[in-house]
């Protein structure tokens, strides 16, 4: 008996303490969590695709990286574009939240639960009838 109430008491603490956690500190720790995937490990590719553009040289489709380039996002807010060990150029970007990211002077929505997709990292900003899509993909 002494035992189920030790039980109770310690599931009625947890309960409590995650009940009083605040809607912020709940959008932290997976902002955290998905800036920790994020920036572990070297992504291979990335591809931007433009659309939406009335006049259609401007929707366009690019590699973002050579063959032999990786970029490498830090936490210092600097995605490090490098070819066999040296930066060639960055870009800034930051991660309001976990569904947000802000790339190369643009906000993007994250599509992916990036928790769930650590191979596939797909950015997509919509400025009135442009649609501007990043893929980044990492080898499984």
């Amino acid at each position: 008996m002494k035992t189920r109430m030790t039980l109770l008491s310690a599931f009625t603490v947890m309960a409590l303490v995650l009940f009083s956690c605040t809607k912020e500190t709940v959008d932290n720790i997976g902002r955290d969590a998905a800036l920790n995937i994020i920036v572990t490990g070297n992504w291979e590719k990335a591809t931007r695709t433009i659309s939406g553009n009335e006049n259609p040289d401007l929707n366009i489709t690019e590699e973002l990286l050579a063959e032999d380039e990786t970029i490498n996002f830090d936490k210092d807010g600097k995605a490090y574009v490098r070819k066999e060990g040296n930066d060639v150029r960055t870009y800034d970007y930051e991660m309001p939240s976990a569904k947000e990211m802000k790339f190369d002077g643009l906000t993007y929505a994250i599509q992916e639960t990036i928790v769930q997709s650590i191979s596939t990292l797909t950015l997509v900003n919509h400025t009135g009838p442009i649609r501007t899509e990043i893929v980044f993909k990492r080898k499984r």
